[in-house]
């Protein structure tokens, strides 16, 4: 009976221990996976900002444009 009962807690001793290397790995992956996500997350929200800033930009450069032309054109104008 005792020596049943020593091989039992051996076993379950060692079935512990393969789960809590199994946990320990899954654990690093999510970590590392989190990691990752935490990071793309943060490119992608710079690269929104960095395209809100182009469109910013560009429709301000139209706007110029279009007053440039204008401005083109009036002198133009008065010149014919």
């Amino acid at each position: 009976m005792n020596r049943v009962l020593c091989v039992v807690i051996i076993v379950l001793l060692v079935a512990c221990g393969a789960l809590s290397l199994g946990l320990n790995h899954y654990r690093d992956h999510a970590i590392i996976y989190k990691e990752q996500r935490d990071k793309k997350a943060s490119e992608l929200e710079l690269a929104n900002a960095t395209i809100t800033d182009m469109q910013i930009r560009q429709r301000d450069v139209a706007a110029l444009d279009a007053r440039y032309s204008r401005e083109l054109a009036d002198a133009r104008a008065e010149n014919e």
